[in-house]
Parts: structure tokens; sequence; C-alpha cells
């Protein structure tokens, strides 16, 4: 069994998530998927009480780590992905050691990390808000209906229907103050009201990586 090295993600408006999938696997990507979303952004838009999130797919692709390089090339070429709206893409590592041998993981140094909560169906709304408050720029809120985690993942996890899966890129200096306000607003430690964890991200490509220079 191939153990999954990276996974590829790219977040684009709705119905362009095909295209960036066939193109992101004849490229040599595999096991494809398109999630359905809702994003948002740190703009006076979106901050108007009758502002609808945009509708966005958010692709994701397993692929070797060697790959990524290419595969960020091509979102930001083809896709223009490095234009304000066009969308974001990202990495996050996974297996990074053999756990058949004592051979220890090395230190991943990474800018930026992608937060992730499972909350109530719902709650989305309330955690992005929470995320703002503390200096996140926006996110990408995904409904979940069952069991969808690759089974090489960090841990066992099970996605309980009608959850809503919050995505929120960030430097790594601002994860901690973004976790600890969506952890204080959602009332994460209270048993049932979800959870949260944290992944690096090693390359990412978008409107944020402007931002972030």
């Amino acid at each position: 069994m191939e153990l999954i090295k990276t996974l590829f993600f790219v977040i684009v408006d709705r119905g362009k998530g095909n295209t960036v999938l066939h193109q992101l696997e004849i490229l040599g990507g595999s096991s494809g998927t398109i999630f359905y979303g809702e994003g948002t952004s740190h703009t006076k838009q979106v901050k108007r009480s009758d502002a609808a999130p945009s509708r966005k797919e958010i692709v994701m692709v397993s692929a070797p780590s060697t790959l990524q390089g290419e595969l960020h090339k091509l979102v930001q070429e083809s896709f223009t992905i490095e234009r304000k709206g066009h969308g974001i893409a990202f990495s996050v590592p996974f297996v990074e050691w053999d756990p058949s041998t004592t051979k220890k993981r090395t230190s991943l140094k990474s800018r930026h990390h992608c937060i992730f909560a499972i909350v109530d169906r719902g709650k989305g709304g309330e955690c992005i808000k929470a995320a703002r408050l503390a200096g996140a720029r926006g996110g990408t809120v995904v409904h979940g209906h069952g069991a969808g985690i690759p089974v090489n993942y960090y841990f066992p996890l099970a996605i309980e229907p009608q959850k809503d899966i919050v995505m929120v890129l960030a430097a790594s200096d601002e994860v901690s103050p973004i976790r600890e306000e969506i952890y204080r607003a959602l009332d994460l430690e209270k048993p049932g009201n979800g959870f949260l964890f944290v992944l690096p991200v090693t390359q990412i490509s978008g409107f944020l990586k402007r931002r972030a220079k």
C-alpha cells in the first residue's frame, strides 16, 4: 500500500474544480477529490451582514513531495491563481518517516499552517468570525456528510454527519491567537462541541502568499 506523502489543496470558484483536478492528474497527482464549500475573504463586502459567501470547490489531490513545485507552477500559470480572487493552493506534508524502522522524523519548519476546525453544522460562520477577530484574512467552510479521511492520516478521524469543516490558512506567527480565539468562541473545551487541529503547509500559491511577503 502506497502511503500519502503530500496532500495538495486548490480552492477555486464553483465550476472550475473538474478542470483543475484533470490537469493535476495529468501532471502526476492521484486520488483526487472535489468538495463543495463556501469561501470568505477579509474584504469590505464580506463584512456586510447581507453579503453571501462565495461558492467554492476544494480540490484535494495526493502527490509525491517531489511533484509539489510542478503542481504549484501549474495552478499559477494555467489558472492565474496569483491574482486576487482567483483562488489559493497549498501543500500539506503527511508521511515523514518509516514506521517500520526507528528512524525519527526530521523537523519541519513551515512559514504557514492550515487550521482545521470540525464543528456542528451552522457553526462554520461563527468559526470564521472568530478567526478574523484574531487576525485571519478569511477561510473556507466545507459541509461534512460522512467519513472521507485517508487511512494514512496522522490519527484515526471520523467526520460525523452534519458537520462544518473550517479551513483557515495563516502565517506561523498568527496561528496561536487564531487557534485560541476559535477554541474560546466555539467552546471547544466542552465535549461534543467539536475539535481543532493544525497542520504545517510546505508551499502556498495565491493572494495570501503575496500579502505575506
